[in-house]
Order: C-alpha cells, then sequence, then structure tokens
C-alpha cells in the first residue's frame, strides 16, 4: 500500500504582522521533521507542499534535515482556510487574524481571542455565506488535492506533504466519517511540524496517526505553546 506523511508547517510568526513566515523555533522545527523522517526510513518518491511562505519554509527545513535531493512540488491546493475572511466576515472591525488577535491583547485580555475566534469559526463552519471559499468549498479543494496526489502514486510508493493544520483537519474529519462537528472535536490536534499518517490499499484511505510528535518531544525547547 501507498502511504502520505502530511506534515503541518513550523511555528509561523503568529504576534507579528507577517504571520506567514517561520520563527526561529519553526525553522528548527522543520529540520528536525526532516531527521524524525530519515530514523523512521522514510524514503519519499514525492515531496509536496503548498503555496504559502510557511509552507516553502518548513518543506526547505525537511528537505535539509533528510538530506532528500528532491524538489518540491507545489500546489495551491495543499494552502490553509482564509483565517483572515473567516475574521473579516465574522467582524468587519478586524481585517486580519493577527490585527484581531492585536485587539484584544491591546485591550488586556488575549485570551478572549479564543472566545471570538471560535465564533467566527462556527459561522464558517455553519455555512453562514459571505465568505471568499465556504467550508464545503474548502474541503472539497482539499479533498481534490488528495485524490490527485492518491491516484498518482504507485502502489508502494510514499508522499511527504507539506501543508496546515486546516487541511489535516479536513482530510481526519473526512475519513473518520463526520463534518464539521468532527472537525470542531479534533481542533486543536495539529501541532507544528506534527505528523499524520495516511496509507491508501484495498480498503482505500486509512488515518494511521494524528498530531505526533516525538520529534520534538525529544527537544522540548521546540515544542510550540500555540497550536495556530
Amino acid at each position: 500500500m501507498s502511504r502520505i506523511f502530511l506534515v503541518r508547517h513550523g511555528e509561523a510568526s503568529w504576534h507579528s504582522d507577517d504571520y506567514d513566515r517561520l520563527t526561529d523555533r519553526g525553522h528548527a522545527q522543520a529540520r528536525a521533521v526532516g531527521e524524525e523522517l530519515v530514523a523512521r526510513r522514510v524514503v519519499p518518491d514525492v515531496v509536496m507542499s503548498g503555496t504559502l511562505r510557511r509552507h516553502r519554509e518548513t518543506a526547505a527545513g525537511l528537505l535539509a534535515g533528510a538530506q532528500w535531493p528532491l524538489t518540491v512540488v507545489e500546489d495551491t491546493r495543499w494552502n490553509e482556510l482564509d483565517a483572515d475572511d473567516i475574521i473579516r466576515v465574522h467582524d468587519p472591525e478586524h481585517d486580519t487574524m493577527t490585527g484581531a488577535l492585536a485587539h484584544f491583547a491591546g485591550r488586556g485580555a488575549p485570551q478572549e481571542f479564543e472566545s471570538f475566534f471560535d465564533q467566527a469559526m462556527d459561522r464558517w463552519l455553519s455555512g453562514d455565506g459571505g465568505h471568499v471559499e465556504s467550508f464545503t468549498q474548502f474541503v472539497e479543494r482539499v479533498n481534490a488535492a488528495l485524490d490527485a496526489l492518491v491516484a498518482g502514486l504507485a502502489p508502494q510508493a510514499t508522499a511527504v506533504v507539506v501543508t496546515s493544520g486546516g487541511v489535516q483537519n479536513a482530510i481526519a474529519s473526512q475519513i473518520l466519517g463526520g463534518g464539521s462537528d468532527t472537525w470542531r472535536r479534533i481542533f486543536g490536534m495539529f501541532p507544528n511540524t506534527g505528523l499524520m499518517r495516511l496509507t491508501h490499499g484495498e480498503r482505500g484511505l486509512r488515518l494511521r496517526s494524528l498530531g505526533e510528535l516525538s520529534h520534538l518531544e525529544r527537544q522540548p525547547d521546540l515544542l510550540s505553546e500555540l497550536i495556530y
């Protein structure tokens, strides 16, 4: 059977104006996950990623850590959901996710952002229109990316894909047979550079693991406090 390793990007710059770049810790996480895959004797036939900067930087670090002489194949379908749009539709006062976080932090209540973001996500998940990409459209895009990858893999081939937590959540939710309710239950189980393993064979796609962090647990200083 073929194997697919989905890797969430490394820690992004959550508290800066440009979220879409890795922190120093994020770069180290990317190298660590590459080293972990080599230690597991993973030899990929293809390495893919989304086109966001944090995807590209994570893929570059992963390849450096693994020392695989491969070229990353990029596909926009592996990109994350549009969190800025989700927040903007929920409350037009905020243009971006990082801007909303700064707003609540400035009020001395950064913990309120979590509740605010949950409400914005619930609106998106409910299909309450007005979004650039609805939840249903997002899931369809992710499924199309996964279907194309599986169709192109030989029976015993291995793929490594650098993507985002929302994409991992969409895939896991579908395999587990759920929709938005399953999404809500497993939200937060996709840490930075967490590994999600799939196999594909006669019984179709199967979820083998979710949010693996052994490569970071051996280096506790690389563990991120935030899941975003």
